[in-house]
């Protein structure tokens, strides 16, 4: 067994020429990483005790388009052949004989399948992309909505339909060896309890946690989980909080990328926030300097090159624009009371989607990180303040609507904006009978995703750069590598 001390190198983007140029305590090195990170074998030292853990995961699998958790019909089949057990009866299917079942016909008990010969299977309908099978045993239960299915299995071959989920496997293989050492952290962190008790299913399959045999697996992919078999980065000797996300613009937000204000690094254990003080100060002359890092960038920064690295989004607010923004702001307010208010001297929160302009859009507060965590929108009778940078992805972006790319290319938007990392340019109607009306905003963006934890093209970059798995792990943690 390798018994590995990460000693982390904070994640400033900051490497030049493979030099970490910037630490937790704040002291610049010329160190390698090579140096921040010490091997030993069980022959230099006594082999410490494993950590003990359960080494199967159950994964609620979910259906088309990750939209619910019932199935109305399920359909699985095995090239090796099925055994289906409905309470106390048994019975076996032949190779490529398709078992069908509704909720009605298990009416309110559960079937437990798997295939022949430790084979996988099909499952028909939950409409991944073509070639998925499933290890391990499918359990499903029969309810009034429909079925719930659950897949339990080893989390190492769990990791096989993760892994190429979550990470090309065209990704240099260090990139892809560390991010299956971050996805078996990630898992064991959530197998401390489960996430869909009824159902004792510790994770789903979505992006809600980590995507799983969203398309097959692949002989790379397995080649990253086996080469790390068992190894997971621990903090006081439990697994930790393993995040990670797409692309970095360039500065990490750590914990505090779910908080809803300014972050104190110091709560930190396992991430550090990064960035500029300055960013922090919400003036004119603080909001200046972090457009002009958006806008020039900085070439140092690992993911400088990448396409996702700074992004533009442009939007008209047109009489259709201002009145779905006005209803989604109304639904998110009934649905997450918590991080959206709509406040009124005189009228009620659901008069708001009878606004017939915008007066402003800002930025409350912005951590270090340039990371917006409290946005304020106002309107001829309302405040609508929104908390937290999930809230305000989804409050901002217009499903179908473009955003262009860092190298030009076009990206179609969801229900979400590709980060919280960014400013706004607002255009004014300064002739509105009700001050200032917003006809046109410009957001100008950083990265992909929450920007907490390992960024996977970050990944790929550094791998590229010569680094090595735990290299780049060491690049974004702070923990030790343990073996289960």
């Amino acid at each position: 067994m390798i018994w590995i001390i990460i000693a982390i190198g904070i994640y400033k983007c900051g490497v030049e020429d493979g030099l970490h140029k910037e630490y937790a305590d704040g002291s610049l090195t010329e160190k390698t990483s090579e140096d921040n990170i010490k091997s030993e074998t069980h022959q230099d030292k006594e082999e410490p005790e494993r950590l003990a853990f359960d080494h199967d995961i159950r994964v609620l699998i979910k259906t088309k388009d990750f939209g619910s958790i019932f199935h109305q019909e399920l359909k699985i089949s095995s090239s090796d052949g099925l055994e289906v057990k409905i309470n106390d009866e048994k019975a076996d299917y032949a190779p490529g004989e398709e078992y069908s079942i509704n909720a009605s016909d298990l009416d309110g008990a559960s079937a437990v399948i798997c295939s022949k010969n430790n084979g996988k299977m099909k499952l028909d309908g939950i409409a991944r992309s073509e070639g998925i099978e499933y290890r391990g045993t499918i359990e499903a239960y029969g309810t009034k909505d429909g079925i719930v299915v659950v897949n339990e299995l080893p989390v190492e071959e769990y990791l096989y339909g993760v892994v190429p989920s979550e990470m090309p496997s065209s990704y240099p293989m260090e990139a892809q060896k560390a991010q299956a050492i971050g996805a078996r952290t990630y898992a064991y962190f959530h197998k401390k309890e489960y996430a869909y008790p009824e159902w004792r299913a510790h994770v789903d399959d979505s992006t809600t946690f980590q995507v799983y045999l969203n398309i097959p697996e692949t002989e790379a992919a397995r080649e990253a989980v086996d080469a790390t078999e068992n190894m997971v980065i621990c903090r006081d000797g439990e697994p930790i909080q393993s995040y990670y996300y797409s692309t970095s613009g360039g500065y990490s937000a750590g914990n505090g990328a779910w908080s809803t204000g300014t972050y104190n690094e110091l709560d930190d254990d396992f991430l550090v926030e990064t960035g500029e003080e300055i960013f922090t100060k919400n003036d004119d002359d603080s909001e200046q300097k972090y457009r002009a890092y958006i806008d020039s960038g900085r070439s140092s920064d690992i993911e400088y090159d990448e396409p996702w690295y700074r992004w533009e989004y442009i939007k008209v607010i047109d009489d259709s624009a201002r009145e779905e923004l006005f209803k989604r702001l109304y639904d998110m307010y009934l649905s997450q009371p918590d991080n959206v208010r709509i406040r009124a001297k005189f009228l009620s929160a659901d008069k708001i989607v009878e606004e017939t302009q915008i007066n402003d859009i800002r930025v409350l507060i912005r951590q270090k990180s340039g990371l917006v965590p409290n946005l304020l929108i106002e309107t001829p009778n309302f405040t609508v303040n929104i908390r937290t940078q999930n809230s305000i992805r989804q409050a901002l972006s217009f499903a179908g609507d473009t955003v262009t790319k860092n190298d030009g290319s076009q990206f179609t938007l969801g229900n979400i904006l590709p980060s919280a990392y960014f400013y706004i340019e607002k255009k004014f109607d300064n002739s509105a009978e009700n001050g200032n009306n917003l006809i046109e905003i410009r957001i100008r963006g950083a990265g992909m995703g929450h920007g907490a934890g390992m960024s996977q093209n970050g990944a790929k970059c550094l791998a590229l750069k010569g680094f090595t798995a735990l290299q780049i792990l060491a690049y974004y943690y702070r923990g030790s590598i343990e073996e289960l």
